[in-house]
């Protein structure tokens, strides 16, 4: 089986599924609105960034696959904000739009940051942002401006990173995605 990919517009769902290949592991990208017909072929869920807002904007059954997968999953930036919002936490717009590299701080490793130092740079890009976690997650990371940069309930196997660890400007991006897949 293989790591399923929901493609929600990100520049750069393409990369997350070549960093999945070159760490060993087949996925498959599916658009958004086909990835409830996909969820049984998986064995974890990859929700990429996009340019939508989770409050304002269609995600098909997203919200009901993220409620029911049972399988691990990890979401970069927009699936970050999405997997908040649907879970109980609360996203709003964001106090500046973020385009660029960000110092990253590591509150706690936790699973999906294991083995990071306590600082690192990131690229991000998003509006909003996730500014009250759902029940069961603990934060791992904050920036200047972002209180809650990752996130994760590793009883459920949910992990969220408000940045994109699959492109190259962010140091340590293999490590996060390589620490997502030894969950699956």
């Amino acid at each position: 089986m293989a790591i399923l990919i929901v493609d929600m517009g990100s520049q750069y769902t393409h990369v997350i599924w070549r960093a999945v290949r070159d760490l060993g592991r087949e996925g498959k990208i599916v658009p958004k609105e086909a990835a409830a017909s996909k969820l049984s072929d998986s064995d974890a869920l990859i929700l990429s960034g996009g340019p939508s807002s989770v409050t304002t904007d269609q995600f098909y059954n997203i919200p009901a696959q993220i409620k029911k997968a049972g399988r691990p999953m990890l979401g970069v930036c927009l699936g970050h904000q999405l997997i908040a919002h649907t879970l109980g936490g609360k996203v709003v717009k964001g106090k500046s739009a973020e385009y660029g590299i960000s110092k990253i701080e590591v509150d706690r490793q936790g699973v999906i940051l294991d083995g990071l130092p306590k600082a690192f740079n990131a690229w991000v890009s998003h509006f909003d942002e996730v500014v009250k976690m759902p029940g069961g997650f603990v934060a791992l990371a904050h920036s200047e401006t972002c209180g809650i940069e990752a996130m994760e309930n590793a009883k459920k196997k949910i992990f969220s990173v408000q940045f994109h660890p699959e492109v190259w400007h962010t140091e340590h991006g293999e490590r996060i995605l390589g620490n997502f897949l030894r969950q699956v």
